[in-house]
């Protein structure tokens, strides 16, 4: 049978809490009394469920990361191990653990916050996507507890967050395919669900509307953000029948798709078609063409979201706050083309 504190206790001839707080380390109880309990544990073999213990003083110092998706697909997009990579990296600097959940329904997230929250198996949380309506942001805010949002929320009271200005990532990609001569410019990935790409697609109208281009509805093609279904947004797009010499991805798995479809139908890229994308993809690099893509520096932002869900738990008088990380547009081979101008 497994010693407890309460043996530790009777042997030492000290009350249980008494031995507690020498586990806490509590610099009430004298160095005669701490070494003497010590030597106790010693030689009964005693070893302290240091889990349990700091579960029950909401002290695991552990955050939970929450995913969309299943478990069977939260990986799949090289975005999330890049943001995790950050995260972990912090968490280590600052001693946390780092717990790994996801969840594809409504119902799934309240079960996920539920564990990690009133059950006391976390002391903060990182979600990693904002979305429209967002009930997990919601019921979070209600109960106080510590949690950094990654992208940019609809409402910015009392919620912390970090993001890129997905606004501004949109109007200077836009621009660098005006720069280029390119005015029929499609844009493709369009999600009424999340934030991060309707900001992306304001910033392609602004820059539109500041370079005097008419918008044109029939270049924008809706689809399901992060599943990489750029294919079947390019052959929507072709049969629209509609002329475009540029296309804008809202991420780059979608603009690997579409360049695969343009090849197939005939044009070339970037010679008849300019193609970017965004997220900057270790596979852009090596695509065929390399890829031009915002880097959103996917690591910084895990990074950061740790350092202020960790200012959140640690500091009483912490008021909600949001940071920027800077992008950067990376040109390469799939832009690397001058057009006629086209009123």
């Amino acid at each position: 049978m497994a010693v407890t504190i309460k043996d530790i206790a009777k042997s030492a001839n000290v009350s249980p809490s008494t031995v507690s707080r020498v586990l806490d380390g509590n610099p009430r109880i004298s160095s005669e009394t701490s070494a003497r309990i010590k030597k106790v544990m010693l030689e009964m073999d005693y070893h302290p469920n240091m889990l349990a213990r700091s579960l029950a003083r909401r002290n695991t110092r552990i955050v939970g990361t929450l995913m969309p998706g299943t478990r069977e697909n939260a990986f799949q997009h090289p975005f999330f191990p890049e943001i995790l990579r950050g995260i972990t990296s912090q968490a280590h600097i600052d001693g946390y653990n780092i717990l790994i959940s996801s969840a594809a329904t409504p119902h799934e997230e309240r079960d996920v916050i539920s564990e990690f929250s009133k059950n006391g198996m976390a002391e903060g949380l990182i979600l990693m996507t904002s979305r429209h309506n967002d009930t997990v942001i919601r019921e979070l805010t209600e109960m106080s507890f510590p949690f950094v949002l990654v992208g940019n929320p609809e409402n910015h009271r009392n919620i912390t967050w970090v993001d890129n200005d997905n606004v501004e990532a949109g109007h200077r990609l836009t621009n660098h395919f005006i720069s280029r001569g390119c005015r029929k410019i499609a844009f493709i990935g369009l999600s009424d669900k999340y934030l991060v790409v309707k900001d992306r697609f304001e910033g392609y109208r602004r820059a539109l509307a500041e370079s005097g281009i008419e918008f044109n509805e029939k270049l924008v093609v809706k689809g399901a953000f992060m599943e990489g279904k750029g294919s079947a947004m390019m052959e929507e797009l072709l049969s629209r029948n509609v002329p475009f010499t540029g296309v804008i991805a809202a991420d780059d798995y979608m603009a690997f798709g579409a360049i695969k479809v343009l090849n197939r139908a005939g044009f070339h890229v970037p010679e008849d078609v300019a193609v970017a994308g965004f997220n900057n993809l270790k596979l852009s690099e090596y695509f065929s063409p390399a890829l031009t893509s915002v880097d959103i520096n996917a690591f910084e932002l895990g990074a950061r979201a740790f350092q202020l869900v960790h200012a959140e738990i640690e500091q009483k008088d912490f008021k909600p706050t949001h940071s920027f990380v800077d992008i950067k547009i990376t040109t390469r081979e799939s832009t690397d083309h001058q057009f006629i101008c086209q009123p």
